[in-house]
């Protein structure tokens, strides 16, 4: 017997909803067995039982429930041990789930953008994803025409040449939907076909000299998308039609970070931030209920988008931004200027540079953050045009399941809901960036190694870190600390274990026994007046 995989049925389950499990079973004859099924919260084991099961030769598929607490957000690690007929252990696995309010809680984003005629496998494209925790899909390139996004008929041709179904998109949002993920459809705050620009040449925005602009050496022209215009009118219009044929969640608006100065067919200027801004408002009026996202490319402009109705930040990483730090700061300004709104970054990564994706997924994991990076058929985002996906490897596609779950597991520590602490001073080695977490009476940091790297580039290939032993971390607080336990995802335990500490006044010193990539350090927060 061999327990091939255990995940979650769902992306992430609502308050009330009972947690369904799967394990998947090989076995090479008929037998009996019982698996041993531990969850976890935290430091603490909440629930262990164990269900008789009975095998044939293959593979099986074994579902079991539990009905978490009515608290959220709360995550929790499962481990499944697979027992034979007299009680032996003959293999475990790990796994993660939480329980959110709602998906924009700790948004944890994918993709879809094959929506061709007579695809039949999106539901178990979909279902795969659950596996990785994402509960929030962004459906790429869906539409018809940016400027009319709806088709005339079921089956359409896409500006690039594509051929798309309708109905398919619509499978797509119920398999969504039947996994515990947001369905977002995507759409361009100012793009329209060559056809519509030329045709509506007052609609349009224009250069210092007063030619209409245009994207992707004419692909798109773009439009004046100002409060009150007219392309905007049409483009709210577009936006309601969608949401009344087909049950999106919501909707996720695009623009190029270029330009960034416009004018109208007047010749007056545009302000093109305020215009993002009363376009996110003008959905939120119409669509209450709707999630609304609005792509900060470049980071630009942060400042109005941070400020603006949006559920929360999304933001397209590019150089100069290039250093790992680069993007522990930009999700930083982002959580402090929306007031702690979640962050999901999408930095483009190919395949074949793993070292360069656990770090970047580690830091910003530990800043809070998410990035946007696996989807159709469990392939990474590589590339601005979606449909330029690349496949993983096995290694890499086991080390992203070991991190979602890590980030799952701890995200009360780590996730979106916990505070920034940027000025609890930490001491660490040379070469190991920490970031500093609160959340409730516990004291959290993270810790990603780049003991090696030479000035890290997220743009640049990157060797695998020096690994570290025995590292020690200095922690100065103002409170004293209870015991202190680490974890990390890094060799296929992820459960919390106690460190070796110590502490006098505010001063808290732990050792890791090992640093390959990441790992936490945790403590509960004691007031200094009160005795052990």
């Amino acid at each position: 017997m061999r327990l091939r995989d255990v995940y979650p049925a769902r992306g992430m389950f609502k308050p009330g909803e009972p947690a369904r499990l799967v394990a998947e079973i090989e076995a090479e004859a008929t037998a009996s067995g019982s698996l041993r099924i531990t969850i976890a919260h935290l430091t603490e084991t909440v629930a262990s039982w164990i269900e008789s099961i009975s095998l044939t030769p293959g593979t099986r598929a074994v579902t079991f429930g539990w009905p978490p607490p009515d608290i959220a957000p709360r995550g929790y690690g499962v481990e499944v041990e697979l027992l034979d007929e007299v009680g032996r252990r003959q293999d475990a696995a790990t796994t993660a789930f939480d329980v959110l309010p709602s998906w924009t809680t700790f948004p944890r984003y994918g993709y879809l953008t094959d929506f061709a005629p007579g695809r039949g496998d999106i539901p178990a494209v979909v279902a795969s994803l659950a596996r990785f925790h994402l509960n929030g899909l962004q459906f790429y390139d869906w539409q018809y025409r940016h400027d009319h996004l709806l088709p005339l008929e079921p089956d359409y041709i896409d500006p690039l040449g594509r051929r798309l179904s309708l109905p398919i998109v619509a499978d797509g949002v119920r398999a969504a939907q039947a996994h515990g993920m947001a369905a977002m459809p995507y759409l361009a705050v100012y793009a329209a076909s060559p056809e519509f620009w030329r045709a509506h040449p007052d609609w349009a925005l224009y250069d210092a000299e007063h030619r209409p602009m245009s994207f992707g050496d004419g692909l798109l022209g773009l439009m004046n998308p100002a409060p009150g215009a007219p392309w905007t009118r049409h483009l709210l219009g577009e936006c309601a039609a969608v949401l009344a044929a087909l049950p999106f969640d919501g909707l996720h608006v695009d623009q190029y970070g270029d330009p960034k100065v416009a004018s109208d067919a007047g010749g007056r200027p545009v302000d093109l931030p305020a215009a993002f801004v009363r376009f996110i408002a003008a959905l939120k009026e119409r669509h209450p209920q709707a999630t609304v996202l609005f792509n900060a490319v470049g980071n630009w402009p942060i400042e109005a988008l941070a400020a603006s109705a949006q559920d929360f930040a999304y933001i397209e990483v590019w150089p100069p931004a290039t250093a790992y730090r680069d993007l522990q700061e930009t999700i930083a300004g982002a959580r402090v200027r929306s007031g702690a709104k979640p962050v999901v970054i999408a930095l483009y990564l190919p395949a074949d540079r793993p070292t360069n994706i656990r770090l970047a997924d580690a830091l910003i994991f530990s800043c809070g953050g998410s990035r946007i990076e696996l989807g159709e058929g469990e392939r990474l985002l590589a590339d601005p045009y979606f449909p330029k996906h690349q496949p993983l490897t096995p290694e890499l596609r086991t080390t992203l399941r070991r991190y979602y779950d890590f980030a799952v597991r701890y995200g009360e520590w780590i996730g979106p809901a916990a505070s920034d602490a940027p000025d609890i001073p930490v001491r660490a080695p040379d070469g190991i960036l920490s970031v500093c977490r609160t959340a409730g009476d516990w004291c959290v940091v993270c810790l990603v190694n780049m003991t090696g790297l030479s000035g890290p580039r997220w743009d640049e290939p990157q060797p695998t870190p020096t690994p570290r032993t025995d590292v020690p971390i200095q922690v100065r607080t103002p409170w004293r600390a209870g015991p202190v336990w680490w974890a990390t995802p890094d060799r296929g335990h992820p459960e919390l274990q106690p460190a070796e500490w110590s502490g006098d006044g505010g001063d808290v010193r732990a050792t890791l026994p090992f640093l390959d990539f990441w790992a936490i350090l945790a403590f509960q927060r004691k007031p200094m007046g009160n005795q052990p």
